[in-house]
């Protein structure tokens, strides 16, 4: 069963008054297909109304991203920028982002979710991630520098730097860790890392 109120909570959103929205968001069409008091045009409907928010937010999340990298990352280069988005937009990140703030435990993924192989639970989460970014667009009538500002403060500043730093700690060797590096870290926000992180697998999304 979904639980907006829960999930709008886990978003930092106090009020959200098309809360219909977030309901379609929140309901994948596994779960559609199988509610029995829904008729076959019904489920229909609302399958069409999951898949179009979701696509707009993807679309939205996918735009929203190349502009947070142009505006804070364009002097990292194009090859990095390029690197970061490809990452910024997988199924694999966005499933991460859907876990770590538990939209997950808010929504209604179907019955046969948990049975799922990885790759279609990713999918999924990756789908519902985006089908909420489409909601708080709608939600805010399409105001698109609300809801950019909302995504980049809220998930792409701490994943972008994370990133980074996974990057660092994998391809800079700990021997050349020094002073050199210093002004890279802070031009960036960053917190350099110790040379035992280069022992250590690093998580993505740190709490």
């Amino acid at each position: 069963m979904i639980n907006p109120n829960f999930v709008k909570h886990q978003l930092k959103i106090k009020a959200f008054h098309h809360q219909e929205l977030l309901e379609i968001a929140l309901t994948h069409p596994d779960a559609i297909s199988e509610n029995l008091d829904l008729t076959p045009e019904e489920q229909k409907l609302r399958t069409l109304e999951y898949l179009g928010i979701s696509r707009l937010g993807s679309n939205l999340f996918s735009q929203m991203v190349s502009d947070y990298l142009y505006l804070h990352c364009s002097h990292l280069g194009s090859a990095t920028c390029t690197l970061l988005k490809s990452d910024l937009v997988s199924p694999a990140i966005l499933a991460q982002l859907t876990i770590k703030i538990n939209l997950d435990q808010g929504s209604d993924l179907g019955k046969n979710y948990p049975l799922k192989p990885d790759f279609e639970q990713e999918k999924v989460l990756s789908e519902l991630f985006e089908a909420v970014v489409g909601a708080v667009y709608l939600e805010w009538e399409r105001d698109f520098e609300k809801t950019y500002n909302w995504l980049a403060n809220q998930f792409l500043a701490g994943v972008v730097n994370q990133i980074l730093m996974d990057l660092f700690i994998e391809f800079v060797p700990a021997a050349d860790w020094d002073a050199n590096f210093y002004p890279w870290f802070g031009s960036n926000h960053l917190t350099c890392p110790s040379k035992k992180s280069a022992s250590k697998s690093t998580s993505l999304f740190c709490s």
